[in-house]
């Protein structure tokens, strides 16, 4: 179990396809089962998205601003048209907005935010793509991802996108939230519905079947196009 490499340390690898004290005990106190107490900066986190979400107008402007940046992202990672990146990120904005008042501040606000607009772009993406699938004469190409890891995988024989739109969708999604968002297991998890093996499982079977198709493309000689 030790020696078996992770999810993370096999993307990192891909690209090369191309070139060859205890603690101690404690007596009970009411003290010992409280929470931790909160940051005042979390505190003040939450009143101010509470206050977003009755409508206050400052607070709005606040957590738009504040999560903008990572929602962007997301929409950018999963949309390649720009159109529909602004359209998904919009939308994610105005969930972020209608889940306010729920927000607890138990996570990160952005990475809260971000589960949201992750479940927003992946609602939009499916849409988007069923309405390529019956459109007559349509043209256009398959969504495809700005990844963080483009500039490492230039010796490709195709660019890493196009591997990825060879994937099926829940693994392509599981390997995009975790190596181009950095979102962790129980993350994806959560933002999925599915159990953390089943992440797992698909990162697995999603980044195999990227070197088979990397290796497969050097096998026959193929060079990415100009």
């Amino acid at each position: 179990m030790d020696s078996e490499a992770s999810p993370r340390d096999s993307w990192s690898s891909m690209s090369d396809s191309s070139s060859s004290g205890p603690s101690s005990g404690f007596a009970y106190s009411p003290s010992s089962s409280r929470e931790p107490a909160r940051d005042p900066r979390t505190a003040a986190d939450v009143e101010r998205v509470h206050r977003a979400g009755d409508g206050d107008a400052q607070a709005q402007t606040w957590l738009v601003m504040r999560v903008l940046p990572r929602v962007r992202r997301i929409a950018r990672t999963f949309l390649r048209s720009p159109a529909d990146a602004d359209d998904a990120a919009q939308t994610a904005l105005l969930a972020i907005l209608k889940s306010a008042p729920t927000y607890r501040g138990e996570a990160a606000l952005e990475g809260w935010a971000g589960r949201i607009a992750v479940r927003n772009t992946l609602r939009l993406a499916a849409e988007r793509k069923r309405e390529r699938a019956v459109s007559v004469g349509e043209d256009a190409m398959p969504e495809e991802p700005e990844l963080e890891e483009e500039r490492s995988a230039e010796a490709l024989p195709r660019e890493l996108r196009a591997y990825l739109d060879g994937l099926p969708e829940a693994q392509r999604t599981a390997v995009l939230l975790h190596h181009a968002l950095d979102h962790s297991i129980d993350e994806i998890a959560e933002t999925t519905d599915v159990s953390p093996d089943t992440v797992k499982s698909r990162l697995r079977l999603g980044l195999a079947a990227l070197r088979k198709q990397i290796r497969q493309d050097i096998a026959v000689g193929r060079r990415r196009s100009s």
